[in-house]
């Protein structure tokens, strides 16, 4: 589990923010898990208004841990962080605090000029509490190891600056098959650029096309999760000989693949009639994204981070997906949650320490503030009522003309 993120100079972000998960003892109200005594929330929430760097964070979170896992094997991972446009001499920053197999670990980098500044990679000791590094890279690939990794110079060689030395030390078998697996159970509805501006209409039926013709077992845990939910589809069906496209994602090189197309079937009067999916409704296509990472981060524990999640939904689709991380049945891996909303209805069912509060300060940058180091605010209040009285600010602060 993540303990949680810093970032620094990205996009509408200047100054360090904290996105936290970890909670003292007595906040153990709501959504959490217990790891080596440390509480942690499952669910966090980003509330506030347009335009003040909700996403940017979602996209800085994502784009982090994307370079940390792919950059070496894929060059659309590589560096290239956009920071805040008063920063461009000065350096972005990531890093996180997580759990994996109960060692805790801490992973920063330092990037500038689409050039690895500094990374460092540190594991805790749980007698002392005190960090000690596993490597630790400087400018022009300064590269110190511990005892605990033994890497060969060739292999060093191929790194380049704007690669995580993480990612290569992943894609090169350094690690155990399934060490530091929380930089690979990762999923989000943010993507990349490239993807939102090569692929675009479809480019999202391409890639829910491509994963459940690889698992039949999420196809039909789909198919019953839309006949339950009342979308009235009855069935779906995946039709070969689709369009081919460039799969830029999930290969080391770029390479055409042929999806299928994904035709709904709705049953009216004991008769089968089929649509594309592309004639679905937004809502139906928004949840059908959304279930099918939910599925699998449920199944395998990791972090599920996504924008807008009430998108095109009915409030009661939105509080079925949430509370799939309430219910420990549902949840047995301690799946967490990240998700912004323009829809406060749904911080009445959360703690003070799970929701954030973003702002844009007068200076455009990026603020955040967990509701509970707002000074007064109480553990039985109802976070819903008093946010859009305004007593917590993160509103759009409107001027008629």
């Amino acid at each position: 589990m993540f303990l949680n993120f810093k970032i620094s100079n990205y996009r509408s972000i200047g100054e360090e923010i904290v996105i936290d998960f970890s909670i003292r003892d007595r906040q153990k109200l709501g959504a959490c898990a217990e790891i080596n005594g440390q509480p942690i929330n499952n669910i966090t929430c980003l509330v506030g208004p347009n335009a003040s760097g909700k996403s940017n964070v979602l996209k800085g979170i994502v784009q982090f841990l994307n370079f940390a896992n792919k950059s070496y094997s894929s060059s659309f991972y590589k560096c290239a962080f956009t920071t805040h446009f008063c920063g461009d001499d000065s350096h972005t920053g990531f890093s996180t605090e997580f759990i994996d197999k109960k060692n805790q670990y801490r992973y920063e980098v330092s990037i500038q000029h689409n050039m690895v500044q500094e990374e460092v990679l540190l594991k805790r000791d749980e007698t002392t509490k005190r960090y000690s590094y596993i490597f630790n890279r400087g400018i022009r690939n300064k590269i110190s190891f511990s005892k605990v990794i033994k890497i060969n110079k060739q292999d060093l060689s191929r790194l380049g600056d704007d690669v995580s030395l993480l990612s290569l030390l992943f894609e090169l078998n350094y690690f155990k098959k399934n060490d530091l697996l929380v930089f690979k159970n990762f999923y989000a509805n943010v993507y990349p650029e490239f993807i939102i501006i090569t692929q675009a209409p479809e480019g999202r039926m391409n890639i829910i096309s491509q994963r459940l013709q690889d698992d039949n077992i999420l196809l039909d845990e789909l198919i019953e999760e839309l006949k339950a939910i009342d979308t009235g589809i009855s069935s779906l069906e995946l039709k070969r000989g689709g369009r081919k496209y460039i799969d830029m994602v999930s290969e080391k090189m770029p390479k055409k693949r042929e999806w299928s197309t994904i035709l709904t079937k709705h049953k009216v009067a004991n008769k089968d009639y089929s649509l594309s999916m592309l004639e679905e409704s937004s809502g139906t296509l928004h949840y059908i994204e959304t279930f099918m990472h939910l599925s699998k981060v449920l199944q395998n524990g990791g972090i599920f981070i996504i924008d807008e999640l009430e998108q095109s939904l009915h409030p009661d689709l939105t509080s079925r997906v949430i509370n799939r991380f309430m219910n420990k049945d549902k949840n047995p891996n301690n799946a967490q949650l990240l998700f912004t909303t323009h829809n406060p209805w749904f911080l009445q069912d959360l703690t003070k320490t799970q929701i954030i509060i973003t702002e844009k300060n007068d200076q455009a940058q990026t603020e955040t503030t967990r509701l509970d180091e707002i000074a007064g605010v109480r553990n039985d209040e109802n976070y819903f009522m008093k946010y859009i009285a305004g007593e917590y600010d993160g509103r759009p602060k409107i001027k008629e003309a």
